[in-house]
C-alpha cells in the first residue's frame, strides 16, 4: 500500500502534463479557422479552456477536501479552536452574499458608460459585478488598515 500511495499521485502528475501539453499543442499546432485574416484564431481554442476548467476543479476539490479533513480534525481535538477558524470565511462568505443579494439596485456600469459595448449588462451580471467590486473593496481596506497597524499586533505575535 506505502508504495501505491507514492507512486499514485506522481502518475497522476505525469497524466495531466501530458494531457495539458497536448492541449496547448492542439491550440498552437492545430490551424486557424481563417488563415486569410489578419488575426489567427487557432481551431482548439475551446478545447484548451476546457481544460483549464477541468484542473481548476481538481484543484479546488484537492484544496477544499483537504481543508475539510482539516477542519474535522482540528473540531475532533478543539472544537472551539474549529468554530473560530471559520470565522473569516463565513464573514468572507457573508460579505459576498450581501454583496450579490444586498446590491441589486445599484449599478456600477450602464450600458451607456460603455460606448463599444454593444450587449446588454443584465441583472444577473449586474450583481455579480457589484458583488466582486464590494469584496474587492472591503478586502484592500481591510489589507490598509492592517499594514498601517500591523505594529500594534507584533507584541502580542512574539508573546504567543
Amino acid at each position: 500500500m506505502s508504495k501505491l500511495t507514492s507512486l499514485l499521485p506522481k502518475i497522476v502528475l505525469w497524466i495531466l502534463m501530458v494531457v495539458s501539453v497536448a492541449a496547448f499543442a492542439m491550440v498552437f499546432a492545430g490551424g486557424s479557422v481563417d488563415p486569410t485574416a489578419e488575426y489567427l484564431e487557432p481551431v482548439y481554442t475551446d478545447v484548451l479552456l476546457y481544460w483549464i476548467v477541468v484542473i481548476v476543479a481538481i484543484a479546488l476539490i484537492i484544496t477544499l477536501g483537504f481543508a475539510l479533513v482539516q477542519l474535522v480534525k482540528t473540531f475532533i481535538k478543539s472544537p472551539l479552536a474549529a468554530i473560530q477558524s471559520l470565522v473569516g470565511p463565513l464573514l468572507l462568505i457573508a460579505l459576498l452574499l450581501f454583496g450579490y443579494f444586498g446590491m441589486t439596485g445599484f449599478h456600477f456600469l450602464t450600458n451607456d458608460d460603455i460606448p463599444a459595448f454593444d450587449g446588454i449588462i443584465s441583472t444577473g451580471v449586474n450583481q455579480l459585478s457589484n458583488m466582486c467590486m464590494l469584496g474587492i473593496g472591503v478586502l484592500a481596506v481591510v489589507a490598509i488598515l492592517l499594514i498601517i497597524f500591523s505594529s500594534l499586533f507584533k507584541a502580542k505575535v512574539k508573546d504567543a
